[in-house]
């Protein structure tokens, strides 16, 4: 049974309401239509080609420092200058008992950790190499920040404790000396067993547990002496990403299906995306590492690998306790030596390097049935000349006649009152689901009778290239050559290990900023900037997984610094309402408030500082907040209730 040919007005009518549709990183919505379908195949396969890249080296960054990044001086940071200004190498200071170790100069001890490390001064380098081997990725325990009154913040990864318990001497010898770093003598009291320190596990007590599977899991506090341990319950980066996909999605849910009247609170609500409990929960354990280390003990940080979680607490603790890390220079060097230095995965978290299948072709249906559309989460080209769907199998059987046996097989079930009965029911719905989603994602017997998708198979969902199978002689004598069905089963994976973890970061932050405003040198544009060009790729400071990484394609000379370029206009980014001064004791500690979170109405409104007007760009450097960066009078918006996001986003707090 062949499908009906759509006659000249219905094709006409898709053609008008194909679309292009970009969901970009920094929540800004595109729509491009073309009354031409095969204009939009062009554009969109333009676009798909330009942004899916392989190497590294072939990111804006690399050409925008060859163009004009030159004419930027250079900024490097120096993480030596840095612990020195701790008191690190001090005899007579607080860092007296602290010493630098270059053991892993050539990233032979760890790879994702910096050459330069800072341990306490009775550990050898022998010592740590062993304890290395307990943790996972090597990811031993090092200093990140030193308080001025002795104590210490220190950052790790979760150790290799398994089925079986295991545990390493070395591991206990070198936690031990760390909390021995802020007694008189440098060496831990014979008969003082109280565990106030602590031990911060970033992770639900669950996961944890569950991790002693594979060979990893948590302390065993049997060991660790003078200690105690503490669950944060932060969830990980799949989580993380799944909520800010469900937060996008009900901004944009609004979008032309007629749901604007309900409100962006409301649909933000109703997605039940969890984004503020999230960056609650993340300042709740800031919080408890601050009060730890302002109240005299030390605080040993990690979750799983230690370059997640575990950067996103060490930098927000530091930067509540230090107010050096609340200037616009002392910002940068927080985040190069949290971030950069010890190795957050930049490239993977971003996907910096763009995957096919984040480029997906919906099939719309025709405008009497346009309310079952649906759009992915990512870019997507949909056009209704490009969705005629069969609506019959291959049997010759229609489809809604099948619905509608199964519907009566279901009611037949639903009339037993037996157990049996309301047994079968349900896995009878169960086997109909799961055959419903296989029938949906196999397309691998699917006559596509579309000549656009015929000239453009690229562009189709789960597209791989056709392996070719032997020759076969054709009716008139010739041999040709043929290929198999390109399309596969399968759930794609590019996306796996993105995250927006430095994006969690930087809201963090922003509540922090909007909780203690005269505490920060820096305004709100500030953030802002950072955040839209952690995915712009224009600098290097934001590329690679690591510091090894980095060095291999010398990063440091062949990209240009975000901070040496937000340096050339530093007045835009100061906060006049600034009153910090490093001198008076009780300016020196914020605590972060929890209980007081609201959503970033300017980055979810979909700013862009490519179409800021001047006239904001003036309203940030009086230092006053940037309350509408993403209204329409800016940026214009691909939906009318698209204009109402900032203030309907300001009025949601928890």
């Amino acid at each position: 049974m062949e499908p009906q040919a759509p006659s000249a007005e219905e094709l006409a009518v898709w053609a008008l309401q194909g679309a292009i549709k970009i969901r970009c990183h920094n929540f800004v919505f595109v729509t491009l239509r073309s009354s031409s379908v095969r204009n939009l195949y062009g554009v969109f396969a333009t676009i798909k080609y330009l942004s899916c890249v392989s190497l590294l080296k072939s990111l804006y960054a690399f050409k925008y420092h060859a163009d004009s990044g030159k004419d930027i001086p250079a900024k490097h940071f120096d993480l030596r200058t840095e612990f020195q200004r701790m008191g690190v190498g001090n005899a007579d200071g607080v860092g007296r008992y602290w010493r630098f170790s270059e053991s892993n100069r050539k990233f032979q001890l760890c790879a994702t950790y910096p050459p330069l490390l800072v341990v306490p001064s009775k550990i050898s380098d022998a010592t740590l190499t062993y304890a290395a081997w307990y943790r996972s990725k090597a990811r031993l325990p090092a200093l990140c920040y030193l308080h001025p009154n002795g104590f210490s913040m220190t950052r790790s990864s979760q150790p290799m404790v398994g089925l079986k318990q295991a545990r390493s001497v070395q591991d206990e010898k070198l936690v031990e000396a760390i909390l021995a770093t802020s007694e008189p003598t440098g060496t831990p009291p014979r008969f003082q067993y109280e565990r106030n320190n602590i031990i911060i596990d970033a992770r639900p007590t669950t996961n944890a547990v569950v991790n002693r599977a594979v060979g990893a899991g948590s302390e065993n506090m049997d060991h660790y002496k003078r200690c105690r341990k503490v669950y944060l319950g932060i969830d990980n980066i799949h989580v993380m990403r799944d909520a800010l996909n469900k937060l996008v999605d009900a901004i944009q849910s609004g979008d032309g299906k007629g749901e604007e009247t309900v409100g962006v609170v409301s649909r933000i609500q109703n997605s039940k995306s969890n984004w503020l409990r999230h960056i609650a929960n993340i300042l709740e354990g800031a919080k408890a590492i601050v009060e730890a280390i302002d109240g005299g003990n030390h605080v040993l940080v990690h979750c799983s690998d230690g370059w997640d979680r575990t950067a996103q607490l060490t930098s927000l603790a530091q930067l509540c306790l230090d107010p050096y890390y609340r200037t616009i220079s002392g910002f940068a060097t927080l985040v190069e030596k949290e971030w950069v230095s010890f190795g957050h995965q930049f490239t993977l978290r971003g996907g910096y390097l763009g995957h096919p299948d984040r480029f997906k072709v919906t099939r719309a249906a025709s405008p009497k049935a346009s309310s079952k559309s649906h759009m992915s989460r990512r870019g997507e080209l949909t056009g209704d000349s490009a969705s005629i769907a069969s609506s019959s199998n291959e049997n010759g059987t229609d489809e809604n006649v099948a619905s509608e046996a199964a519907s009566d097989f279901d009611t037949l079930l639903q009339t037993g009152t037996s157990m049996f009965g309301r047994f079968a029911t349900r896995a009878f719905r169960g086997v109909q689901s799961r055959i419903s989603s296989a029938i949906q994602a196999a397309s691998d017997d699917i006559d596509d009778t579309d000549p656009f998708i015929s000239e453009y198979p690229e562009l189709q969902p789960n597209y791989v290239l056709p392996p070719a199978v032997d020759s076969a002689d054709t009716a008139d004598g010739s041999s040709t050559s043929k290929r198999s069905n390109g399309f596969r089963l399968g759930r794609p994976k590019h996306d796996h290990e993105t995250s927006p973890v430095f994006q969690q970061f930087l809201d963090c932050v922003f509540q922090l900023w909007v909780q203690h405003p005269t505490m920060f040198e820096f305004n709100e544009r500030f953030l802002l900037d950072l955040f839209y060009h952690l995915h712009s790729a224009q600098f290097g400071t934001f590329l690679c997984n690591n510091m090894k990484e980095r060095s291999a394609v010398d990063l440091a000379n062949t990209t240009t610094s975000i901070w040496a370029w937000m340096e050339q206009s530093n007045h835009v980014y100061v906060n006049e309402l600034y009153q910090g001064d490093e001198n008076k004791r009780d300016q020196r500690t914020i605590a972060p408030n929890p209980q007081f979170v609201q959503y970033w109405s300017a980055m979810f409104s979909g700013y862009d500082p490519a179409f800021a007007t001047r006239q904001a760009s003036e309203r940030s450097s009086s230092g006053e907040l940037l309350s509408r960066p993403g209204s329409v009078e800016q940026l214009p918006s691909t939906s009318d209730g698209h204009s109402k996001l900032v203030d309907e986003l300001d009025s949601i707090v928890i």
